[in-house]
């Protein structure tokens, strides 16, 4: 039997934008990756959605993703498994001039 985990996912900027949603609570079966909870956030997004945030099956690199505020790259990549209560956030890269 599979458990569910619920995760808050939130979105800044052009994904924000598109969700219509500053948080969103994810439910997703137990042992997911921060990139299943993407994908499930995508489906619910639509085409658009996906076009934005996905790139040859990776996150764009104009996006940040974040795990409990912390940036994923530090952390093992978008495959890392999330838990119960997690925060997974995409925020724009910010540049400056």
């Amino acid at each position: 039997m599979v458990g569910y985990l619920k995760i808050k996912f939130k979105s800044f900027g052009p994904v924000r934008r598109l969700l219509k949603e500053k948080v969103i609570d994810v439910e997703a079966p137990s042992d997911s990756s921060v990139r299943q909870v993407i994908n499930i956030v995508v489906e619910l997004g639509g085409e658009e959605l996906r076009k934005l945030i996905m790139h040859n099956d990776a996150i764009s690199g104009n996006l940040i993703v974040m795990l409990n505020k912390r940036d994923v790259e530090t952390l093992g990549g978008i495959d890392i498994v999330v838990h119960d209560g997690d925060e997974v956030a995409i925020l724009p890269h910010v540049q400056g001039g």
